[in-house]
């Protein structure tokens, strides 16, 4: 009897350890994080959070978690110690991320937490503190295998306390998400509060594999180091959804951004790393199962994501459901005035650069916003440049600077150091047109800069009228609207002044004009030799004193008559005087005695420079 009561026993004992097994296998595990708090001196307080699946996970199984081991390692995987402790009663993740939005009733996740208290003194190397269990729920759509995957959650105390003091671990201020909505965008506050102060940077990472099918429950759990899960194909770190855009964190702020693009469940990884005066001593991570469900949506923010324009203008397109009132926020931080309250706005933005653009809607008491950015490719202002003036001789830059990743071509190359470039140098000899065509991915825009060339010249003749012992200058510039300034002999001098100078006899003169248009300045010189002497050179014989004002009076031109150098006189026919140039004056005018000469041939006589000339005049009227 007592043999047979015993065998009983034991097919009793064997038929609960195999239901046992069973239930612990049970996939109700979604997620979990362990994060640790320096109390006093070697003391610390270790907190293991799981997550439970509290609808389709097994009663049993969530009842077997009722307590959890831990298993503190040193840097080598030498087990020092095991912690046990029994869990906190659930909370029940129940916030609805999406407003106005109904929450499904297939979807139910319950928080657990387990807390421990130990003394870990300095040890090299520091600690490395883990739980593990298995396994992963069979529906999980980018790991491979996930329902023989179990789960390592872990944390490290590193050998710096003597060096930069204790450390309490950054803790994620709010839950995970119970679910997420497809083709919604998502927007979390992922973010952790350090009790330290110290620098936090967020990050994706793969998580972790933990116990088997062979050893759902290890107690103690195994030693590190830890393998990452293995991804699906098309799955990655960085594509942990597949989603549209992906999901994303903030590493400065830990915003996470998903919008999803199919329905499912997603193994991902969330960690955030500890910097004290710049260097890593923790890293908390938060692995989670995000479950993408279609859900019922009152009401939809939502917009065209990731903009890219080549224009300063940007018409939204607004796809938003079950709202009467927008508002738009254009992220342009350049005016207060960056607002709209209209369905389909349009915003032009000041300059190239990324927007971050805010759409709340509302209907009622519901309201939803999303977020997207504008990336405005270029600016509005001119690529090309803006028109120049430059003298003849004068280089000058083209183009703007450009960080962009443009390619360039600029037509005419004449002139040009490359005409494939941003910024070409061009030295024109003349005034010129260039256009250019710049091309990227997105944008192909043309535009034009005018270079326009001065080139004022300076240029003079003359002339001296000269007496029997010195001589005047007569200047002939036949440019007009520039500025004139002279020089004799590298000294100033003004117009009037030298028009008036008296020139001496056998001396050379430099004489320099300088010309400017009020950017550009040119200069002419030449040297001025006066050898006064017989400068006769023609003599004319004919003049027609009809009053047309050409050629009207008889003079000799480059002699002065004067008493003592020149004397000029003639006669008609039959020897009568008809002009003294002594008494009547430098010319001739064709008249005698107050009244007209007669038409006909008359004879002259001409004194100058010691030298007589005689000939005949012909007037004719």
């Amino acid at each position: 009897m007592h043999s047979l009561n015993m065998s009983k026993r034991f097919i009793i004992l064997c038929l609960l350890m195999f239901g046992l097994f069973k239930i612990s296998k049970a996939t109700h595990i979604v997620g979990g994080d362990l994060t640790y708090k320096h109390i006093f001196k070697d003391s610390f307080e270790i907190t293991l959070v799981l997550y439970v699946d509290c609808i389709n996970g097994n009663p049993q199984a969530i009842a077997l978690d009722s307590n959890a081991m831990i298993g503190v390692f040193d840097s080598t995987g030498i087990l020092i110690k095991t912690l046990l402790k029994y869990r906190s009663l659930p909370e029940r993740i129940n916030s609805v991320n999406y407003t106005c939005t109904s929450p499904p009733s297939n979807v139910c996740v319950d928080k657990y937490v387990y807390k421990y208290y130990t003394t870990l003194p300095y040890r090299k190397g520091g600690y490395v503190l883990s739980f593990q269990r298995c396994c992963r729920n069979a529906s999980i759509n980018n790991i491979t295998n996930p329902v023989n995957t179990g789960a390592t959650f872990w944390a490290s105390i590193s050998d710096t306390t003597q060096t930069f003091g204790y450390n309490s671990s950054a803790v994620f201020k709010s839950l995970p998400p119970n679910f997420l909505c497809n083709k919604l965008n998502f927007i979390n506050d992922h973010s952790a509060s350090d009790a330290d102060g110290d620098s936090l940077v967020y990050e994706l990472y793969t998580p972790y594999i933990g116990g088997d099918p062979t050893n759902n429950l290890p107690r103690p759990p195994a030693a590190p180091p830890y393998l990452p899960v293995n991804w699906v194909a098309g799955y990655a770190a960085t594509k942990m959804m597949g989603g549209n855009p992906e999901l994303q964190i903030d590493p400065k702020t830990g915003l996470l951004m998903v919008k999803p693009a199919f329905i499912g469940q997603y193994v991902v990884g969330i960690a955030v790393k500890e910097y004290r005066r710049h260097k890593l001593i923790n890293t908390t991570r938060r692995d989670f199962q995000f479950n993408v469900l279609t859900c019922q949506i009152n009401i939809v923010s939502a917009f065209a994501q990731n903009i890219k324009v080549c224009s300063d203008t940007v018409n939204f397109t607004n796809h938003s459901i079950g709202a009467d009132t927008y508002s738009w926020d254009f992220g342009d931080t350049s005016v207060g005035t960056d607002t709209s309250s209209l369905f389909q706005p349009t915003h032009i933005y000041p300059r190239a650069g990324v927007y971050q653009i805010k759409l709340k809607v509302s209907k009622g008491n519901c309201a939803d916003s999303s977020l997207a950015s504008v990336t405005i490719l270029q600016d509005t202002a001119k690529f090309a440049g803006n028109d120049t003036l430059i003298c003849i001789g004068s280089s000058v830059h083209l183009g703007i600077t450009d960080t962009g990743a443009y390619t360039y071509r600029w037509s005419p190359s004449l002139y040009l150091s490359d005409s494939t470039i941003a910024r070409p140098v061009s030295k024109p000899v003349k005034s010129i047109t260039y256009i250019v065509k710049r091309v990227n991915d997105v944008c192909n825009n043309i535009d034009s800069i005018n270079i326009t060339v001065r080139s004022p010249k300076a240029a003079y003749t003359y002339d001296f009228i000269t007496t029997c012992k010195d001589a005047r200058i007569e200047i002939d510039t036949p440019h007009s609207g520039l500025s004139n300034f002279w020089f004799l002999n590298d000294l100033p001098i003004t117009f009037g002044q030298l028009t008036a100078k008296s020139f001496t006899n056998e001396q050379t003169y430099k004489l320099r004009l300088k010309v400017s248009d009020g950017l550009c300045t040119d200069s002419f010189e030449q040297k001025l030799a006066l050898v006064l002497g017989d400068t006769i050179t023609l003599i004319p014989n004919v003049f027609t004193p009809n009053g047309d004002k050409w050629n009207d009076c008889y003079g000799i031109k480059n002699i002065a008559l004067q008493k003592g150098c020149g004397h000029l006189l003639i006669y008609n026919r039959w020897g009568e005087l008809m002009y003294d140039s002594d008494a009547d004056g430098d010319c001739w005018d064709g008249t005698y005695k107050g009244n007209d000469a007669d038409e006909g041939v008359y004879f002259f006589i001409l004194h100058h420079m010691n030298k007589d000339y005689h000939g005949t005049i012909s007037l004719l009227r």
